[in-house]
């Protein structure tokens, strides 16, 4: 991982530099739900809903890694935060999501906000926007939100 270098009050400091998505980032979802770059390297991951991001977080993180998904809501946030991302790219995201990346100072672009993520019929609220409607917490949605997935 890249470092950059703060000298602050004669004091040098260490901190991780993060990657910045791609120019082209939106190109990386024709076909797939989720990339995750990290230098020059992509992985390609594919599923329904959040299911890519709990199974990618069973084993990786996100640190240094700049993330692309095809829909964010506020469930997906809170597992991009809770695995360490610092860029994020999504076609669409809700508003719920955009507060949980404020919140955690994540670098976001995002092409159209809605009000929520619907469930696939359209008629509803996500299931998995519903399992962390009250949950702020990103360790604490990732524990339910993996029962969840699990569950399907």
């Amino acid at each position: 991982m890249k470092k950059a270098f703060f000298i602050f009050f004669g004091i040098l400091f260490m901190l991780p530099s993060y990657a910045e998505c791609p120019e082209n980032i939106d190109k990386y979802l024709i076909g797939h739900s989720l990339a995750v770059v990290e230098g020059q390297n992509v992985k390609f991951y594919e599923g329904r809903g959040i299911k890519p991001l709990v199974n990618y977080l069973d084993k990786n993180d996100f640190k240094g890694a700049c993330v692309a998904d095809k829909a964010i809501g506020k469930a997906s946030a809170l597992l991009l935060v809770y695995g360490g991302a610092k860029n994020v790219y999504t076609p669409l995201i809700s508003r719920g999501a955009v507060e949980v990346f404020e919140a955690h100072n994540v670098n976001f672009k995002a092409q159209k906000t809605v009000d929520n993520i619907l469930n696939r019929r359209g008629d509803d609220l996500c299931p998995m926007e519903k399992a962390v409607l009250d949950i702020d917490n990103p360790k604490k949605a990732y524990k339910t939100l993996k029962k969840a997935v699990k569950n399907l």
